[in-house]
């Protein structure tokens, strides 16, 4: 299970980042190589945390050959440190979560007339989410799951899931930069990120979840929310006023997994809902919670404006047209100075 080792890299430029931060760019100086996180393809049906161990030198075995972020193969070239050749500068945060890396890089290769993206994991990323670094982005887009559950052994051979929480400099930084103004895209299970020590995160994105074990968000105790893997969906759009959903219709099928977390109804601007219905709501939610389908919004937090797309868990939604219209939509309008300006006129105090 991925744990979240302090990083090891002073501040610096994003110049002198970029030779150990971002994971896509591997820069050799002198003797010195840095290894790369290589994640193994998820499971279809699980939002299970990675357990890959934290780094591997590329080449290395278990190193994915070629594959973006994950290194190089033995002997072979390296893989370019972005993609893309558009305008937004995006950069991708991943780590804590498995993915299909490849097809979710092909999906972000498929918008590169209007995006430039890098990718970077933690936690290096954490070290680019502040006010300085992000000057070099116009984007966030988070596919990432910080403070992923670390399955641990007792003296007593019991077996118990503990959560590391953030670095304060991480907090201290992320409440600079959404303070300041930047635009934030989170897709799928990002919404699990430090749910269990970071309520303003939580705030930020619009809603919470964990799959593994009790949770207590905005003061209601969840027993452990659902995942319901390979589900046939239709998406309605519900806001056809927003240019998110521009192209999208009325709505659109797909297979993904659906969620019921907890989602934060009266602090964002419904944009989509699914039509699944889970049948097991009361092992998965407190009986205080109501239930909610919403399966994509916007809304400011302090003066960042924030998108948040539920579906998107693997190759399937990735690879139909609206799903990638979609996200590349939330990614277009996340950078915009009409979001920017949307986002300080109707300001959310996130941080009391």
């Amino acid at each position: 299970m991925f744990k979240f080792a302090p990083p090891v890299f002073r501040r610096a430029s994003s110049a002198v980042l970029a030779l150990g931060l971002v994971t896509a760019s591997m820069v050799a100086l002198g003797s010195l190589s840095l290894g790369l996180q290589a994640q193994a393809p998820a499971a279809a049906q699980a939002p299970a945390a990675s357990d890959a161990p934290a780094q591997l030198t590329p080449g290395a075995p278990g190193a994915v050959p070629g594959g973006r972020g994950g290194g190089r193969g033995r002997g072979g070239p390296r893989r370019p440190p972005q993609g893309g050749n558009g305008k937004i500068k995006v950069l991708v945060i991943t780590k804590g979560h498995e993915f299909e890396r490849e097809q979710f890089f092909t999906m972000l290769d498929s918008m590169s007339a209007d995006i430039t993206w890098t990718h970077a994991e933690h936690p290096a990323a954490d070290r680019l989410m502040n006010p300085t670094d992000a000057k070099d982005y116009d984007v966030y887009l988070f596919y990432d799951l910080g403070g992923p559950g670390v399955v641990t052994t007792k003296a007593d051979g019991t077996r118990e899931r503990v959560y590391p929480p953030p670095s304060p400099q991480l907090k201290a930084d992320f409440e600079a930069l959404v303070k300041q103004g930047k635009g934030l895209v989170f897709l799928h299970h990002a919404a699990a990120a430090w749910a269990h020590h970071w309520p303003e995160y939580s705030e930020v994105i619009g809603g919470a979840c964990d799959w593994y074990a009790p949770v207590t968000v905005r003061g209601i105790t969840d027993p452990g929310h659902g995942f319901y893997g390979n589900t046939h969906q239709h998406i309605t759009v519900v806001d056809k006023t927003s240019p998110i959903v521009a192209g999208l219709g009325d709505g659109f099928d797909v297979v993904d997994e659906a969620y019921s977390c907890a989602w934060f109804e009266d602090s964002v601007h419904p944009l989509l809902r699914t039509d699944f219905v889970p049948t097991n709501l009361a092992q998965k939610l407190n009986p205080a919670r109501k239930y909610s389908n919403l399966a994509g919004w916007y809304k400011a937090s302090e003066n960042s404006p924030v998108v948040y797309i539920q579906i998107g868990h693997d190759h399937q939604p990735w690879e139909l047209p609206t799903y990638r219209m979609l996200v590349d939509n939330a990614i277009k309008w996340a950078a915009s100075p009409e979001a920017l300006a949307w986002a300080k006129a109707n300001h959310t105090t996130i941080w009391k």
